[in-house]
């Protein structure tokens, strides 16, 4: 009997999770747009095509709702930008960690604004969460960047700096794009200028960090 139910306790898992995805996306969207404090479980349910109930189903409140957007937008920075690697050197990992940085702002605009908006706001979760898991990273880096301080590599710096930095640069593509497009006198942001933005940007890191040319 047991084997009889897996096939429709895995369809319920599926929809589960499905139903928890489509929340998700919907209620990064509506963040974005309106707002930490304007946004309600009503607009996500309306975005999502819901009935409000089954919003509150899977998240008994609004922020129930914030912390599952700021845990997934978190989680995908920390697994989609690569770790320094002390072998490859700074020029390659400085320069692959810029145009990944980009790219995330091009791909993730909402939940970049999202998180944007939650550090202002200085969400307890968000705070918590670099606290835990972002401090430990930059440890890690900071090792590796002081390797190739040692080797003469690069110029001495200091790490903490650097990556505040980064952040600030790559991210404002999404946080403050309207900026940007009018900046640029374009109505929508092209691949040509994240590419223009990447090369600008390595450039300037690169010198400004002392990176020596040959590696």
């Amino acid at each position: 009997m047991s084997e009889a139910k897996r096939p429709k306790d895995q369809l319920k898992t599926h929809i589960r999770e499905q139903n928890q995805a489509l929340i998700l996306e919907a209620a990064e969207r509506v963040f974005a747009r309106q707002g930490l404090a304007k946004t309600t479980t009503q607009m996500i349910a309306d975005e999502a095509g819901l009935p409000k109930a089954n919003v509150h189903y899977y998240y008994r409140s609004k922020k129930d709702l914030l912390e599952a957007v700021l845990e997934q937008i978190l989680t995908l920075w920390l697994e989609s930008v690569s770790r320094f690697t002390l072998e490859e050197g700074p020029k390659a990992n400085l320069t692959r960690y810029i145009s990944e940085k980009i790219d995330q702002s091009r791909m993730n605009v909402s939940a970049s604004k999202v998180f944007a908006m939650a550090l202002i706001g200085e969400e307890a979760f968000v705070l918590d969460f670099l606290r835990e898991y972002f401090v430990s990273e930059l440890s890690r880096e900071s090792k590796t960047i002081q390797a190739w301080v040692d080797q003469g590599l690069m110029a001495p710096i200091s790490t903490e700096h650097l990556f505040i930095s980064l952040w600030a640069m790559t991210q404002t593509y999404a946080d403050f794009d309207a900026q940007v497009k009018i900046i640029l006198k374009k109505d929508q942001l092209e691949e040509s200028d994240y590419d223009e933005a990447k090369q600008f940007l390595t450039r300037m890191v690169l010198a400004g960090c002392g990176v020596k040319e040959e590696n």
